[in-house]
């Protein structure tokens, strides 16, 4: 006989989490909305995690197991074609929900059925003890897709109809860090995404997190060019490149060629946008315009030549960036003096 439909379905992968998982269970079960059966996806767990979860023992809990380990994606895609409800409330196995999360993503949802996933903010804990605000419309989170993690795949709650009706489902071949993100990609082309302005879940930072110790930088490589050819924007290897360098100044030592080849791939982006449309022109536009003006700090810091091209590329006077230049050129040349003085 088949289970009863619920209205939510919390969708949990488990791969040897066994010093979190039974928190992260409770947490659930203490939810103040009650319609809901909690789905664990085990990914042949060998640290005895699985056997915690069923040790528990609530009739809500309904578990699948697997006889080998395939990965993160394959295990949400099981869960995904196994769940039950009318949504599909996504919760990692580290980490925790508030006690109303259910109850007031599941009212946001019923009153906003454009809405295809909504997420929320994240109260991390841990290793971090702060609170990750996330946009809220969805001309906010699509305008800044392509230059961070707009929504966070672990608070999201996604509407299951847009997920069959258009059979999306995880890249089962994707084994790094940015299976969510490329996920959430795909539900955007069929549905408006959505951010509860609070924390409702609790994020777990700590050594057990996917990206723990990864070289990201390579990661965010791969990550951009599957965006780019989800959404359709044309980039070759350079400019998939330049867009890397754009989200890690901090890592990169800048020169005037790259600022010049930076500008024109920004100026490459809005104008492709404002034909395909893939974003909102004028929110994604104001992302890029605050985007390049800020890189000015770190690229000055670094090359003093690269600074004053971009401050000639850019739109307009800025005094204060003038002055920003002069100051760190003064700055320059005293420490090179004072180095001369200190080899005679």
């Amino acid at each position: 006989m088949p289970a009863a439909p619920v209205k939510v379905t919390v969708l949990t992968t488990l791969y040897n989490k066994g010093a979190y998982v039974e928190e992260a269970v409770r947490s659930v079960l203490a939810q103040t909305f009650r319609d809901f059966e909690l789905l664990v996806v085990d990914d042949a767990s060998t640290d005895g995690g699985l056997g915690k979860v069923k040790a528990i023992a609530d009739p809500r809990i309904r578990i699948l197991e697997s006889p080998e380990n395939t990965g993160r994606a394959a295990a949400a895609n099981r869960g995904y074609d196994a769940a039950l409800g009318e949504y599909v409330a996504v919760l990692d196995a580290d980490d925790l929900m508030v006690p109303e999360r259910l109850a007031k993503q599941v009212a946001f949802m019923d009153a906003h059925p454009e809405v295809g996933v909504s997420g929320t903010w994240l109260k991390a804990f841990g290793d971090m003890d702060t609170v990750l605000e996330k946009p809220a419309s969805d001309a906010e989170i699509r305008s800044q897709m392509l230059l961070g993690l707009t929504l966070s795949y672990p608070s999201c709650m996604i509407r299951r109809s847009v997920v069959e009706n258009h059979h999306v489902r995880c890249d089962p071949d994707w084994r790094i860090p940015g299976m969510d993100h490329l996920f959430l990609v795909k539900i955007g082309l069929h549905g408006e995404y959505a951010s509860l302005q609070e924390p409702l879940t609790l994020y777990r930072v700590g050594a057990q997190n996917m990206d723990h110790g990864r070289d990201r930088t390579s990661d965010r490589r791969l990550l951009v060019k599957e965006t780019f050819r989800l959404l359709r924007i044309p980039a070759d290897q350079e400019e998939a490149d330049l867009h890397v360098m754009l989200r890690n100044l901090h890592t990169v030592s800048p020169t005037a060629d790259r600022v010049r080849a930076l500008d024109a791939w920004l100026k490459k982006l809005r104008s492709h946008n404002r034909k395909a449309m893939c974003f909102p022109v004028e929110a994604f536009e104001k992302e890029l315009d605050a985007l390049w003006s800020r890189s000015f700090y770190f690229i000055t810091d670094r090359n003093l030549k690269a600074g004053w091209e971009h401050l000639r590329l850019s739109k307009g006077l800025h005094p204060g960036k003038l002055y920003y230049w002069f100051n760190r050129l003064r700055r320059s040349r005293s420490a090179k003096g004072q180095h001369a003085t200190e080899l005679r």
